[in-house]
């Protein structure tokens, strides 16, 4: 599956620091005092029945939502020790009432890795990560190797499940992930029945999806025409069969692009409907407006057409979309 990524911001690693370690057991997700504030929430920043609708894309956000308008989430990727890249992005969001999702990759891309972060080699890392974020006005949800099926060179499923889960217990004893949401984020085609070659369970065990404040997804249009109603419906599925009713879905990355047979206005509008109509499994939303990484003719961004613009315009002034203010 064509891998669709970008950095918007650098950073040097912190490096490891050996600290105390909790065990690979530690209990799971203990809410923060952010998500108190509204009724029945999960995670902090959690809004039941609503979803935040957003987007990534190069350069500033600002510039895009002068054409979309505001949005209500902002995703953006980073490196291990980028704290200063990561603190200017989240407070910018904060102050322009977006919810921030960052995604941040291990300290290296070489084989191991994952076991040496399960092993706790990294744990003063995650624990200065968590202090800084606590300190933050308000939620972040946070993503450890988008897509790790994509990875697998450094390791195998079972070792980034250990290094996720490690991560979130560290963070979870020094902070009790206050003001965060940690979300896994797996690549829609590990669940699609065409593909025989992956398998969800290796990289989400049980471990993982008791922890995880909700399950990220990332998934665009492709030549099937198939959409969130087939796409989505059948990961809630899943999820239900796990014995995780009440976990809800988050698409870290989606987009839609008139190469494909249809128009791309049609299968945002009937997708973004039947999320709308499942809003209390589906808590966010992500669109890909950027053409970065993306094979020739294939045309993600919004500005492709008016018709797909004005779709996703009309998505954020719905009264399901949400944001933090």
């Amino acid at each position: 599956m064509e891998r669709r990524t970008f950095l918007s911001s650098l950073g040097l690693g912190l490096g490891a620091v050996a600290l105390p370690t909790v065990p690979a057991a530690a209990a799971p997700a203990r809410e923060g005092a952010t998500a108190a504030a509204v009724a029945g929430a999960q995670w902090p920043g959690h809004r039941p029945g609503r979803i935040y609708l957003g987007m990534s894309c190069p350069g500033s956000i600002s510039t895009a939502e002068a054409k979309t308008g505001r949005v209500g989430l902002n995703r953006t990727f980073s490196r291990w020790g980028n704290a200063s890249g990561e603190t200017n992005v989240i407070r910018t969001d904060h102050v322009a009432g977006r919810l921030p999702w960052i995604s941040f990759k291990p300290p290296g891309h070489t084989s191991g890795i994952w076991s040496a972060i399960a092993s706790g080699r990294y744990d003063g890392d995650v624990r200065e990560r968590a202090r800084r974020f606590a300190g933050y006005s308000a939620p972040v949800v946070v993503t450890f190797n988008h897509e790790p099926q994509t990875d697998a060179s450094i390791g195998s499923p079972a070792q980034f499940a250990a290094a996720w889960t490690r991560i979130y217990d560290v963070w979870d004893d020094e902070t009790a992930m206050e003001n965060t949401a940690f979300a896994p984020i797996i690549g829609e085609w590990v669940f699609n029945p065409v593909n025989r070659g992956d398998e969800p369970e290796p990289y989400l065990p049980e471990a993982v999806l008791r922890r995880m404040a909700f399950l990220g997804i990332d998934l665009y249009q492709n030549p099937s025409g198939d959409g969130y109603s087939e796409r989505l419906g059948r990961i809630v599925d899943w999820l239900d069969d796990k014995g995780h009713g009440d976990k809800a879905v988050g698409v870290g990355e989606t987009g839609c692009t008139n190469a494909y047979a249809g128009e791309a206005a049609d299968w945002w509008k009937k997708s973004w409907s039947w999320a709308a109509s499942h809003a209390d499994r589906v808590c966010a939303i992500s669109y890909f407006n950027s053409g970065r990484n993306s094979r020739s003719g294939v045309n993600w961004e919004l500005t492709e057409s008016t018709d797909k613009l004005n779709a996703y315009r009309a998505s954020l002034s719905s009264s399901v979309a949400c944001r933090l203010t």
